[in-house]
């Protein structure tokens, strides 16, 4: 795991990891939940074997990027922009072509993370929604924390080893500025000017256990996207590691 400040096109710096392989041809981004923090890897051995190089980058407020309001489109242009410039880096620097780019959206995460692939369709050709909120849930309070405790069928897919550990390091990360970065993220919310339909490859995921994100929510985002598909799965909001292998098969397919 490497982490370091990137400067966006805006000239904005933010947070940014690197996980999976770094060597990899296939460029991916995790976008956190609200709160959250880059650095989170749901199922590390599963992202280690991945022949992925994904990147998460933390939003004004979490972390180490300073305070701002955006709107969603605000900063996923800027993100789009900075993903263009690693890709003519690498092809530069290595004569690694990433081509287009996964998206992974988790909770929260999955409102920029399908605005990210509306908005710029010749950069992401997969997205996947991970026990997401259709935009006017996330613009509700209060908001329900990752780390709940999720009831899972008996037999079910257990969390990863170390999983909670892992999470509980993002949301101290999340909180270092207070609640700068939820109240960043609901101005968002409350005020986006995204869209979202995408005719990107798309896989949707929600939880059986989940209150929050339900399969409302999957259908209102499938009802944007013609070649998404809705599954339900095990879990609550910790399906984003019981099933991150489903999810980077989706990625490399």
């Amino acid at each position: 795991m490497t982490y370091r400040m990137v400067r966006l096109p805006s000239g904005r710096e933010v947070g940014m990891t690197g996980l999976g392989d770094p060597a990899g041809e296939r460029l991916a981004v995790l976008v956190h939940p609200t709160p959250g923090a880059s650095g989170f890897d749901p199922a590390p051995d599963v992202t280690s074997r991945s022949g992925i190089h994904l990147l998460s980058f933390e939003r004004p407020g979490y972390g180490a990027t300073e305070p701002a309001e955006l709107s969603v489109s605000e900063w996923v242009d800027d993100l789009a922009g900075y993903l263009r410039e690693a890709e003519a880096g690498a092809r530069s620097a290595t004569q690694t072509a990433y081509g287009h780019v996964g998206v992974v959206g988790w909770r929260e995460g999955g409102i920029y993370a399908a605005a990210l692939a509306a908005r710029h369709p010749e950069l992401v050709d997969r997205l996947a929604l991970v026990a997401a909120p259709a935009p006017s849930r996330a613009g509700a309070v209060p908001q329900p924390r990752p780390s709940a405790p999720q009831p899972v069928a008996v037999g079910a897919v257990g969390e990863p080893l170390g999983y909670r550990d892992r999470l509980g390091r993002m949301l101290d990360a999340a909180s270092t500025q207070g609640d700068a970065g939820v109240q960043a993220d609901r101005h968002a919310f409350q005020a986006t000017d995204a869209v979202w339909r995408t005719d990107a490859e798309a896989l949707i995921l929600y939880g059986s256990g989940d209150d929050y994100a339900t399969v409302h929510d999957a259908r209102w985002f499938a009802a944007g996207m013609p070649n998404a598909r809705v599954e339900r799965v095990d879990g609550g909001a910790d399906i984003i590691g019981r099933h991150w292998d489903r999810v980077i098969a989706f990625l490399t397919a």
